[in-house]
């Protein structure tokens, strides 16, 4: 056993430490005190410096709730999880800059952020990012006087704030190859490599970083940052544009129409967020009231209110001239083209060798203007920038008006003559060219074009209009292909114009829109372009919140507003619908998944029975509607165009079905298709509605889908379509989660039927007894059965040998539907034969996910190859494989075969199979669409695919292709192919072209 005594811990003395090692601790303490006092002194010069240099130009802004928000991010060691980066975005000039200085400012006076050991600020003002520099040198740079002390800076990290101001201007270089990060920030390297390091948190990963960007550049730099925290910066709140923009007006009839024409119109009003911008639009207003402009447009655009502004500033410097010289419009166009070469490369600094480069000097643009279009800035090396970047913006769409079709600027694809979408989507992702854009179709104006004729002395040409036109004219030829956002941005460039004869020229090709209405001014901006698409035919709208009155009051407000006056609101969405209403030639109306609260719907359905309306079918499919639902019914009365009403996934009470076929029975009415899938019917609705089969003859088609039938219900709907008096053709029952005796006694009803020409029984599950009636009845000669969908009804192997049966002896039918039911060789063996018999005239067969496999293709060649009535054929989604496509492609090189439509998405394919069916694509001049999407094509085989589309036999004009799926070189091809043949669609979505008759029981 040890003794405890040795296991104690030695009694420390009370003596303190020997004289030495006193004398060498109290050197150590001096030093670290001369050294703490040297950096407390250091650091006291350089926030000096920093307040000195940003006092000026900085107003605090320490009451603000995105400046509590920013002082609390940057507290190091806290317990909560904190962002090491933050991200000031927002509108440009709104004030993230200011607000990022502030933080600085607020930093070296000790008021915000005292955790904070150093701050520094990083600027595309003070410094070009392709330069090359360490993050020390960057540092040193920043520092007042002698060397900054990096080594004692860089001890602390996480005591550590780099603010970059303008992450835009650095996003271009950012493109460069080389962006290998560097993680010592002694390392030499082009400046925007350093910044990206730290934004990487390659370098210095604890210190806290503040950027500041626009919107458009957030989306790209959201994927270089770690766990950032993301503030936006608004700008002024509506109250305080309100107030700026009627701050010199008196009459409160003038501040009603400005207050409509400037903040009515939501764009504006959103740029209006921007101080400058508001300051401008007040100046614009008050010269407007000057130059005796009384009567305010309803609706202001930016580029109007920019126009007489600045048109207004350009002063001749002889007093005697009409107009401006030659040298003064070289002084314009040199700086309108420093503005367009700078929105295309993202660069909003100017220094003075751009100037030069420009032929420009800054005593003479502040002659030509009499305002600041350019303001100076002398606090680091001097640079200029446009007072705010939309007036750059502005000046750069001046540009291409002043040079008319560019013909000395490589930057002018812009204007240039886009004969495709290819080439117009090229421009669609860089939203930073979106202000140029608009003020380009905005100065289109004729009296704006007139007054810059007169300005310039000389005429203009019309050849920018013309591109212009046909740019907006492509996205009408290719509705199909066109982005949704794509069509309402070119809505809202042409209401920029505000020229009826541009805007109608413009609207020429377009026969089909779609829209999705998410704002008021988006109401306002299609209601004027739709009324001048003279050739619309079919439009699909969606509505969303925009119609909430709550909602729109703070938007708009009304001064003085009688009470007998309508909220905007209501005003923008009667001129909407008054153009529905009143279109020579709109047919297809589509408000799926709208919300359209009781007025909305009330106004919609009046504007509807308007004697003029040429609407033909209206889809309310998902919407919400069910409040003004009352109103529709006497809409179908006394519109006797109206045939189509879609009404799927709308809740339905049985009133409303009460007074639905009331109307229905009305001798007025003239609906032939009602569709009522998912309304969630009750037993007493399908009561209503069997005895209304009975007594209508003009409802043609009904879709229950969705809705539960019952056996009960099943007797009363059966009853009706065994009756001579029920004249329906067209009824869909899918999903309706019908029982054997349901489909029993539908069966039973259908032999005395003699008008049902289509019949989806889909998402059912069959029996065999079930299908053997069915298909009993369908052999005998009164059928009139011509399409038969049976998707996904769990078909056993037996049923395959009735409908085989019963294809070889009914002529009458051409259209069936068997996809996802477990077909197999064996039962495609036996199809094959029934279809192969002379009387089958079988012209479409779907097959989709059906588990065939290359055993039966050998049978499907031959009826390709002979059955010439067989037109179009899917078989996606089946394990054909590279040697099954190889046996079809047998029965498409035979001359006898007459097939157009080849489904073969996700079949298992590789580049194996491509030499066969490159041969049968180039000898077969009859099939023009092909899907071949989700198969496993190497470059090799897409190659050989590109000569068969390019062969001149072949009349394919559409293929399901991912196109991104390949590489460039293929990519190329398929663009060639397109460009040679014109009509041809290569798209991921197969199905969604021209297939409406097909797809009847969908759509």
């Amino acid at each position: 056993m040890s003794n405890p005594e040795e296991d104690r811990e030695p009694i420390q003395s009370d003596q303190g430490p020997d004289e030495g090692q006193a004398t060498e601790a109290l050197q150590t303490e001096e030093q670290e005190a001369a050294a703490g006092t040297c950096a407390k002194g250091n650091l006291q010069v350089y926030k000096a410096h920093i307040t000195k240099k940003l006092n000026k130009s900085v107003k605090v802004r320490s009451d603000d709730p995105e400046m509590r928000v920013l002082s609390e991010a940057f507290k190091p060691y806290q317990k909560t999880v904190q962002p090491h980066t933050v991200v000031l975005h927002g509108k440009p000039g709104v004030g993230k800059s200011a607000l990022a200085r502030s933080i600085i400012l607020d930093w070296a006076q000790n008021k915000l952020c005292r955790d904070i050991s150093y701050a520094f600020l990083f600027s595309s003002k003070d410094r070009k990012w392709t330069e090359k520099s360490s993050l020390a040198h960057l540092i040193s740079r920043e520092w007042p006087g002698s060397q900054a002390p990096v080594t004692e800076i860089m001890s602390k990290p996480e005591r550590l704030l780099f603010v970059m101001d303008d992450f835009d201007s650095l996003e271009s270089a950012l493109l460069q190859e080389d962006m290998r990060l560097c993680k010592d920030w002694e390392d030499e390297r082009p400046i925007y490599i350093v910044l990206y390091s730290l934004l990487k948190k390659a370098l210095l990963p604890k210190s806290f970083i503040l950027i500041t960007t626009t919107d458009a550049g957030l989306q790209k730099l959201k994927s270089m940052l770690v766990s950032p925290l993301y503030i936006l910066v608004e700008g002024l709140s509506l109250t305080m544009r309100k107030q700026v923009v009627l701050k010199n007006i008196i009459d409160d009839h003038r501040k009603n129409q400005v207050i409509c024409s400037v903040i009515g119109n939501h764009w504006l009003a959103e740029q209006c967020q921007v101080p400058s911008v508001c300051l401008l639009v007040c100046e614009a207003l008050k010269i407007q009231e000057e130059l005796g402009e009384r009567r305010t447009p309803v609706f202001q655009t930016l580029t109007s209110l920019y126009a007489t502004l600045v048109f207004h500033q350009l002063t001749p410097r002889e007093p005697s001239q009409s107009c401006l010289s030659q040298e003064e419009r070289g002084t314009l166009m040199g700086l309108c083209r420093m503005a367009a070469e700078g929105v295309w490369s993202k660069k909003s600094v100017f220094y003075d060798d751009d100037l030069q480069t420009y032929g420009l000097k800054e005593s003479e643009i502040s002659a030509l203007f009499r305002m600041n279009i350019l303001q100076v800035d002398r606090s680091a090396k001097r640079c200029y920038v446009f007072f705010h970047v939309s007036l750059q913006d502005f000046c750069a769409a001046l540009h291409y008006v002043l040079e008319g079709l560019g013909k000395s600027n490589q930057y002018f694809c812009l204007t240039k003559n886009l004969r495709s979408l290819t080439e117009l989507k090229q421009t669609h992702f860089n939203t930073h060219l979106d202000g140029m854009k608009r003020f380009l179709f905005g100065l289109m104006n004729k009296d704006t074009m007139r007054t810059l004729e007169v300005l310039l002395g000389c005429s203009l040409s019309p050849d920018v209009k013309k591109v212009l036109q046909h740019w907006v004219s492509v996205l009408g030829q290719q509705a199909n292909a066109t982005n949704l956002t794509d069509v309402l941005d070119a809505f809202h460039y042409l209401f920029e114009s505000q020229d009826e004869e541009f805007v109608c020229s413009s609207l020429t090709s377009f026969q089909g829109v779609g829209i999705v209405v998410n704002q008021r001014m988006d109401l306002a901006v299609s209601s004027y372009c739709l009324q001048h698409c003279q050739s619309l035919e079919t439009l699909w709208v969606d509505v969303r919140g925009v119609l909430s009155m709550e909602m729109n009051i703070e938007l708009c407000p009304v001064i003085h507003q009688p009470t007998h006056g309508k909220p905007h609101i209501t005003e923008f969405w009667e001129d909407f619908c008054s153009v529905l209403g009143t279109h020579p030639k709109l047919k297809h109306l589509d408000l799926g998944s709208s919300i359209l609260n009781e007025w909305a719907m009330k106004i919609l359905c009046m504007k509807l029975r308007n004697p003029a309306c040429k609407v033909q079918s209206v889809t309310f499919k998902n919407a919400e509607i069910t409040s003004g639902l009352q109103y529709l019914w006497m809409t179908l009365i006394s519109n006797q165009n109206l045939r189509h009403l879609h009404l799927g996934n709308i809740l339905m009470k049985e009133d409303d079905i009460k007074l639905a076929c009331i109307a229905l029975r009305h001798p007025k009415c003239s609906l032939e298709t009602l569709r009522l899938d998912s309304c969630a019917l009750t037993a007493d609705c399908y009561v209503m509605l069997s005895k209304l089969l009975l007594s209508t003859t003009s409802l043609k088609f009904l879709s229950l889908a969705g809705n539960k039938v019952t056996e009960e219900s099943m007797r009363w709907l059966s009853d009706a379509l065994s009756s001579s008096r029920c004249g329906l053709q067209k009824l869909i029952l899918d999903s309706c989660d019908l029982t054997p005796v349901s489909c029993h006694i539908l069966a039973s009803a259908l032999f005395s039927n003699r008008t049902l020409t289509h019949l989806c029984l889909s998402n059912n599950s069959l029996r065999t007894e079930e299908v053997r009636r069915l298909c009993q009845f369908m052999r005998l000669q009164e059928c009139a059965v011509q399409q038969l969908i049976l998707n996904q009804c769990n078909l056993t192997r037996d049923t395959y040998g009735f409908l085989a049966l019963m294809l070889s002896h009914n002529g009458k039918l051409t259209h069936l539907g068997l996809t996802m039911n477990p077909v197999e060789d064996s039962g495609m063996k036996l199809l094959c034969d029934g279809i192969k018999e002379p009387t089958c005239h079988l012209q479409e067969l779907d097959l989709v996910d059906c588990q065939l496999t290359e055993d039966c293709c050998a049978d499907l060649a031959s009826v390709i190859a002979t059955k010439q009535h067989l037109k179009s054929l899917d078989l996606g989604s089946n394990d054909l494989g590279d040697r099954g496509v190889i046996a079809l492609c047998k029965g498409l090189k035979e001359s006898g075969t007459s097939l157009e439509r080849l489904g073969l998405e996700a079949c298992g394919l590789t580049s194996d199979c491509c030499e066969e069916l490159s041969l049968a694509l180039s000898c077969n001049s009859c099939l023009v669409s092909l899907n071949l999407l989700r198969n496993d094509f190497c470059t090799s085989g897409m190659l050989k695919l590109c000569s068969a589309f390019l062969h001149p036999s072949s009349n394919l004009w559409k293929i399901g292709l991912w196109k991104q799926q390949y590489y460039a070189e293929v990519r190329r091809q398929l663009e060639k192919v397109q460009l040679t043949k014109s009509h041809m669609l290569i798209d991921d979505d197969w199905y969604s072209f021209n297939e409406d008759d097909r797809n009847w029981w969908r759509n």
